[in-house]
């Protein structure tokens, strides 16, 4: 099992020997967990982001990370931190541009948006978008509506979808990540958006987004649990809790 979507560094080391004993990989994301009122914090950041791939080595936890500007994170300069970005993808384990996306959708947020699709595209590095909890439906619209602009050559996931947004990104052929954490989804309730899916299992992917807000470092093999308790097919649950990531990914 794999939990596509999380933010390591606010978690103790306890967390993350939990999530050893049950996933294989996991991916740790940037974020926003304070202001960038400078290019230098945003890189600190980076760094720390980068640091629990180490972390994860003590426990026994196989870490890979994602780097981007947070649409609620965004530095004085886009185009330096883009800069930034291209040594900083070279790494060893950084896997995607992310998480990037819409918070409000104000002119600044589809700037950096734009300009980090632009590099990714370029690069050829998948891309996690964040979804907001508010205006889910309006923000995602205008998500996928930029995202069309584009001739794109690499895959992309809009992540923390529901069942009002789940359709748009799937019937367009994106990635959907479904996430279990208190205030997006319960276990139940992405088991009845994969079960709406089955047509679409090799394009939904699980997560817990465990964060500093309410998470449990166990939602992805809580859900799977379920998924065998109602009976879906092993290979759905195999695509949906591990091969998909694998093949988005490219671990």
């Amino acid at each position: 099992m794999i939990d596509t979507h999380t933010h390591l560094d606010t978690r103790g080391l306890e967390d993350l020997e939990l999530m050893a004993l049950t996933l294989e990989k996991v991916v740790t994301l940037a974020h926003d967990p304070f202001e960038m009122k400078t290019l230098d914090v945003w890189e600190v950041h980076l760094n720390k982001v980068l640091s629990e791939i180490k972390r994860g080595e003590k426990v026994g936890l196989d870490v890979y990370v994602c780097l981007g500007i947070h649409p609620r994170a965004i530095p004085p300069s886009v185009d330096e931190a883009i800069k930034l970005l291209e040594k900083y993808i070279k790494l060893n384990k950084v896997v995607a541009i992310g998480e990037i996306g819409l918070e409000k959708g104000d002119k600044k947020e589809e700037e950096a948006f734009i300009k980090q699709v632009e590099f990714a595209n370029k690069v050829g590095y998948p891309i996690v978008v964040h979804t907001p909890r508010r205006n889910k439906e309006k923000i995602t619209k205008k998500i996928l509506e930029l995202l069309q602009t584009f001739n794109l050559k690499v895959d992309v996931v809009i992540d923390h979808c529901n069942k009002e947004i789940i359709n748009s990104v799937l019937d367009q052929g994106y990635y959907a990540g479904l996430t279990v954490q208190p205030g997006k989804l319960t276990a139940d309730e992405a088991l009845n958006l994969i079960k709406d899916n089955l047509d679409f299992s090799d394009k939904i992917m699980l997560n817990s987004d465990t964060s500093s807000n309410y998470s449990d470092v166990l939602a992805v093999p809580k859900t799977v649990l379920k998924m065998k308790l109602e009976g879906i097919d092993k290979e759905v649950i195999e695509k949906i809790a591990k091969k998909n990531a694998e093949s988005f990914f490219k671990f």
